[in-house]
């Protein structure tokens, strides 16, 4: 059985990690042996009332892919109407994407707009 290290990603700060489970299986290399590392629990994030959730759906499936999702936690079902959703089967797009929604001119935009709906 072959182990793997957590993928090395640039947590920017403000940002907490509520859990990270995103190794460094790459589906597009190390094949369907290792499908068990993809699962839809990978990252979870928090920045004041925003949530990073990155899954793999479906789970250990090679046919499906990354899916990313910036949501206000204060919205009711705020999964039903994500801030910001991404999807690919790209393990180096995804985490170019995270690192990007984690940086301040990404998601201040989300938290400038909850402040004045909520002012």
């Amino acid at each position: 059985m072959k182990y793997f290290e957590l993928s090395p990603i640039r947590i920017t700060s403000g940002w907490t990690m509520k859990y990270n489970n995103f190794t460094e299986y790459d589906p597009e290399q190390d094949g369907a042996q290792y499908c068990y590392e993809l699962n839809e629990d990978l990252i979870l994030l928090e920045n004041q009332n925003l949530i990073i959730d990155l899954g793999w759906y479906p789970a250990m499936n090679l046919k499906g892919c990354y899916i990313m999702y910036l949501v206000d936690k204060n919205r009711e079902n705020p999964f039903l109407v994500p801030l910001d959703r991404f999807q690919t089967k790209s393990k180096k797009e995804i985490i170019s994407k995270l690192e990007y929604w984690m940086s301040e001119g990404h998601y201040q935009k989300y938290i400038q707009i909850y402040t004045k709906d909520n002012a």
